[in-house]
């Protein structure tokens, strides 16, 4: 068994492979930021409820949520009833506000928002994907 078995540890790969992707993508936009007629560009995001489904874990996503009462349809359930599915995310290429005359819709400041989500995102997997390595370590160490 390796940790590309464990459900976690290959969540936590796609996701920073994914964060890696997206980052050549954002820094994309940012260097034609000045090119004519270049609309920023962005990926779809990652799926994880999707991610899990796909899993060889015997815990179903549906399970996990039975058992909850909700006072607010808008908390956290089974049915998969969210709060970014109900009024979107956010993460959707907006019309640009700004386009230049060149025809350039590239707006840096959202550019660089988005490049400081996805580096606390990236970083927020690695840590996680560096600790539960080694609370596996320890595991091993002890047995």
């Amino acid at each position: 068994m390796t940790t590309q078995d464990l459900t976690l540890m290959s969540a936590l790969l796609q996701k920073m492979d994914w964060s890696e992707n997206r980052q050549k993508i954002l820094s994309q936009n940012i260097a034609n930021a000045d090119t004519p007629g270049y609309r920023a560009q962005d990926i779809e995001p990652l799926d994880f409820k999707a991610l899990l489904s796909g899993s060889a874990s015997k815990l179903s996503l549906a399970a996990a949520g039975s058992g909850i009462e909700t006072t607010n349809p808008m908390h956290i359930s089974g049915s998969g009833a969210t709060p970014a599915s109900a009024g979107g995310d956010g993460t959707a290429q907006r019309h640009p506000y700004e386009v230049s005359p060149a025809g350039n819709a590239v707006i840096l400041e959202e550019q660089l928002v988005k490049m400081n989500a996805n580096y606390s995102d990236h970083s927020f997997a690695s840590n996680l994907y560096i600790r539960n390595m080694s609370m596996l370590k320890a595991a091993l160490k002890s047995s």
